[in-house]
């Protein structure tokens, strides 16, 4: 059994001595990769497993230094950090040794091979790919072409990822003490929080759109932009949103394209989308799916259900189930 001191030691899933059985079930728990033994040192595997909502939270030890070839993430994010020993990782033409402050951020899509080292434990959050990139479309109104690439080097040095261990601590805490936090309602906001931290926190391929910098778009983008947000449950056409922002609708066309990589319509949608989403999410008494999508402009409820699934991976029935769930 895993040391008390260790972090989720209540939550021992798997104990073994026997490498072959470690390997079985890291395989199950991850995904399924070589591993290659590299040292004598005794087997003292332990997997400790605990979730929030979506994200699961996993301490690990090997024991033996060792070789892992899983292969490529495809359907979740990992942020692995060091709690002994180092772990070397390579993804894709990137290397970075987690060991001490430095964590690392591994995304779906580069080859990923890892050297542990004798005795080493590490802490691994495992974020499912929907829910991440979910959590990205909400900051933006829209869902974004390209697929969420963070940076691998993740220093716990830099303040922003100093707070966001420190989040993940208070989660951690929570859960092995058995707190409010770890119980739904409140850990799924706890989730979400550390979603959204994470995006703010570690550098990423859209993290320029999402900082607090000036928007370069120009007035008329964003006249038409706050004019969806305060008519949203209005009948807004093109030809509407061209004459409060003051322009053509050519021109606000070609200054969507250029500024959001999409329409205003299109935009309009998303937004719509990610408020129906947020009336789902923190549903009151009383609350329907019909409701959500009438408040926020959308009629045609077959249509409204199909891009919902588009742009959050499940149905709007599946987000209201799920928020009068943390709330029984």
């Amino acid at each position: 059994m895993p040391s008390a001191s260790l972090p989720l030691a209540a939550y021992c899933q798997f104990a073994s001595n026997n490498f072959e059985a470690m390997h079985h079930r890291l395989s199950s728990v991850l995904k399924p990769h070589r591993l290659r033994r590299l040292s004598n040192v005794p087997v003292s595997g332990i997997i400790c497993r605990a979730n929030l909502e979506r994200i699961s939270l996993n301490l690990m030890r090997i024991g033996p230094s060792v070789d892992v070839w899983p292969g490529t993430l495809e359907n979740f994010y990992l942020v692995q950090i060091p709690i002994q020993g180092a772990v070397q990782v390579s993804l894709g033409d990137d290397r970075v040794l987690c060991q001490g402050t430095m964590a690392a951020v591994i995304s779906p899509g580069e080859r990923l091979r890892l050297r542990w080292s004798d005795n080493c434990a590490q802490l691994i959050v495992q974020i499912p790919r929907e829910a991440l990139e979910a959590r990205l479309a909400e900051r933006f109104g829209f869902k974004q072409p390209s697929p969420l690439r963070f940076q691998a080097a993740f220093d716990l040095r830099r303040s922003a990822a100093r707070d966001w261990r420190t989040l993940l601590d208070f989660a951690v805490r929570s859960i092995d003490a058995g707190g409010l936090f770890s119980r739904q309602p409140l850990c799924a906001r706890l989730e979400d929080l550390l979603l959204s931290a994470l995006l703010a926190a570690q550098p990423h391929n859209h993290a320029g759109e999402l900082s607090g910098g000036g928007d370069p778009a120009p007035y008329y983008v964003l006249r038409a932009e706050r004019t969806m947000h305060e008519r949203m449950a209005s009948p807004l056409t093109i030809a509407r949103l061209a004459d409060a922002a003051g322009v053509s609708e050519r021109t606000l066309h070609d200054g969507f394209r250029r500024f959001r990589a999409t329409t205003p319509m299109a935009r309009l949608t998303a937004l719509r989308l990610a408020a129906a989403r947020s009336r789902l999410r923190d549903a009151e008494a009383g609350m329907t799916v019909g409701r959500a999508a009438a408040e926020v402009g959308f009629f045609q409820f077959g249509r409204f259900a199909g891009s919902y699934r588009q742009a959050f991976g499940e149905l709007p029935s599946a987000t209201l189930r799920a928020a009068r769930c943390r709330k029984a």
